[in-house]
């Protein structure tokens, strides 16, 4: 029996698990994070993978959606534009105002960081066995609806697959 559960196959306690979660999930990022050549902070490539993804947005929006204050946003925005890896465009519905949207080298990055990790996750995960695998996968759609606050959605993917099915 693994350390995920208990001796009859209980879940741990939520505070026990939320533990253990917690320090997997900072080992498994220290890991990635020494993939990557790069010399960004873990904040400037969350915000930068944002305006990547949902650009271009204004300083406040990027702000709120990274859930940082306004001004550590524009000083994290003037590092990224420093490094050449964001550009400020004037926005076309407010003239006053500004759009960040990423540059080539801030796209090409983020897809040459998202190559390497997936690569060595990938070779790690192909040394498991099929069920675990399997586990995981279930497990990362669990952790995808907690990632994006849909808790309503987590019980219901998880309860709508047969699990028996899946580890015979």
């Amino acid at each position: 029996m693994s350390e995920a559960s208990g001796e009859r196959g209980e879940a741990s306690a939520p505070n026990v698990l939320a533990d253990r979660l917690r320090m997997s999930m900072i080992r498994l990022s220290r890991q990635l994070r020494r993939q990557d050549a790069s010399e960004l902070t873990v904040a400037q490539i969350s915000a930068l993978a944002t305006v990547v993804s949902s650009g271009p947005l204004g300083v406040g929006q990027l702000a709120e959606i990274e859930g940082l204050p306004s001004p550590a946003m524009t000083r994290l925005a003037d590092k990224l534009e420093e490094a050449g890896l964001i550009a400020r465009r004037t926005n076309p519905d407010d003239r006053r105002g500004v759009h960040l949207v990423p540059t080539t080298e801030g796209a090409e990055l983020l897809d040459r960081r998202a190559q390497v990790g997936n690569a060595w996750l990938a070779e790690r995960l192909a040394g498991l066995s099929r069920a675990d695998r399997l586990a995981l996968e279930r497990a990362v759609a669990v952790l995808e609806s907690l990632a994006t606050e849909r808790p309503d959605r987590v019980a219901s993917s998880v309860a709508d697959r047969d699990t028996s099915e899946e580890f015979s």
